[in-house]
């Protein structure tokens, strides 16, 4: 096997595949292999701040750690000591009817597990309860139509588990529309319990028993028991530690930062990558991790029905505001890691993390540290306004709320300008369409988080299998 490759994107998926073809280029399985990057710095949505003894994570704070690839990847580059879990108490509220409700213990997704916190829980009404109660005689779907999550849960649980636990907690995954994801593209595990077991409260009890049955017999398959990490972990000093040991780990890989790509074209057998300078790199194979209306602009010119799919995928703009203050100006116990907003509250901002009670060494001593978010599918005022003005509205909406009483030590606002791709309804369908348009164009390979999963971990695995197919691609070639 010989040739070369190009990845164009230095987020985390491109990050991924460019550590997968270092490996393959030490081992002689490749001629040559370059990273390029737009920005100035590698990482994308990881950017971690340090900030008067705050440390600030402007992207994502945490990668799931039921999903192996991020937590094995930061023990491949040796971080697995600096690898912590989040804080106890492990407490997520939702603000509602402008009170703090804890979630129940005990939810599995949007399913109550546990019936006692469920009846207690101050979230629903009696009637909503009963309601939520009578999922298990619901009639699955039979016909086989996708669905929007919304449509979804409230077909099987009722209105009140849409703008109390699917809304809120699928705006601050996706900030997206309750009522225009995808359940296939973003929680395909539900259709299929409701298919499997015709009810989502049935799927939980027999899973809950299969643990407990595999526990028993000492089977260390019992759900990747990652030890006291809980469901999120994230790394001791800050997340960027994991892009610059993955930059560390490139030897054989010429990375180029501040080299954004204007097109793509082909050049014989080889394909062009024209950079904004004038310059140019070729590849035998490309590897554009790009978001999707990035990577259409790149490949109009060489193939115009993959980029007219690509640009059918929407993204939305968010915002950041991480607020720090002395502990003795927040009243708030803040015990557990935030809230997420209901739907129907008014409020700009739509979830609180309480970061300085979710991880450790996050401030300064007797410091807190809140990071708020703004921005969903619909609302761009989080683009419009200022960042005075910004950090204002959220103060005023979290200020009786958490019982706040001086100014903030610290306000700093990261904007994230179309960066959250959107699964709609027909999100499969686009990708499926995407795929079979680069068919005609072989050696061009796209991947990242407006296909195959947002998460780091989602990331991670579509740049590693990216960078395989890759190189199969190569090898058939040279074949």
């Amino acid at each position: 096997m010989s040739g070369t490759c190009v990845v164009i994107g230095g987020g985390i998926t491109g990050l991924a595949a460019a550590h997968a073809l270092n490996a393959a280029v030490a081992a002689g399985f490749l001629d040559s292999a370059t990273l390029l990057e737009a920005a100035p710095q590698l990482g994308g949505k990881i950017v971690t701040e340090r900030v008067g003894g705050f440390v600030l994570e402007g992207g994502p704070d945490s990668f799931l750690t039921v999903k192996p690839e991020a937590l094995e990847l930061c023990r491949t580059l040796g971080l697995g000591d600096q690898v912590i879990g989040t804080l106890a108490p492990r407490h997520v509220f939702v603000l509602s009817r402008g009170v703090l409700e804890p979630l129940p213990d005990g939810l599995a997704g949007l399913v109550p597990s546990r019936l006692l916190p469920f009846l207690r829980s101050g979230l629903f009404s009696v009637r909503e309860k009963a309601r939520m109660a009578r999922e298990v005689v619901v009639s699955p779907h039979r016909n086989g139509v996708e669905e929007s999550v919304g449509e979804f849960v409230r077909r099987r649980l009722g209105p009140a588990a849409v703008d109390r636990l699917a809304a809120p907690l699928l705006a601050g995954i996706y900030a997206g529309d309750v009522d225009r994801l995808s359940l296939q593209a973003t929680f395909p595990q539900f259709a299929e319990a409701e298919s499997q077991y015709g009810s989502l409260m049935m799927a939980a009890v027999r899973r809950q028993l299969g643990r407990r049955r595999r526990h028993l017999v000492g089977d260390p398959a019992d759900g990747r028991d990652t030890s006291s990490l809980g469901m999120f972990a994230t790394l001791r000093d800050g997340l960027d530690h994991l892009v610059h040991r993955i930059k560390d780990s490139l030897p054989r890989v010429g990375v180029r930062t501040g080299a954004p790509a204007r097109m793509i074209t082909q050049e014989g057998n080889q394909y062009r990558v024209h950079l904004a300078d004038g310059a140019s790199v070729d590849a035998d194979v490309l590897i554009v991790t790009t978001p999707a209306y990035t990577a259409a602009r790149l490949l109009r010119s060489l193939t115009p029905t993959a980029a007219s799919a690509l640009e059918q995928i929407p993204y939305v703009s968010t915002a950041a505001i991480a607020l720090g203050f002395a502990r003795t100006d927040v009243a708030h116990p803040l015990a557990g890691h935030g809230y997420v907003v209901a739907r129907g509250e008014g409020l700009m901002h739509t979830a609180c993390t309480w970061t300085s009670s979710k991880w450790p060494r996050r401030t300064p001593a007797n410091c807190v540290l809140l990071k708020c978010y703004v921005g969903r599918a619909g609302d761009r005022r989080s683009l419009d306004e200022e960042d005075d003005s910004l950090v204002a509205t959220v103060l005023t909406e979290i200020r009786s709320l958490l019982g706040i009483t001086g100014q903030p030590l610290l306000a700093h606002v990261h904007r994230w300008a179309d960066a959250m791709p959107q699964y709609d309804v027909g999100h499969l369908g686009r990708v499926e369409a995407i795929t079979d348009a680069l068919s005609q164009t072989p050696g061009v390979l796209v991947a990242g988080a407006g296909f195959g999963g947002i998460g780091l971990p989602d990331c991670i695995r579509q740049g590693t299998e990216v960078a395989a197919a890759a190189l199969r691609y190569l090898g058939a070639a040279s074949g």
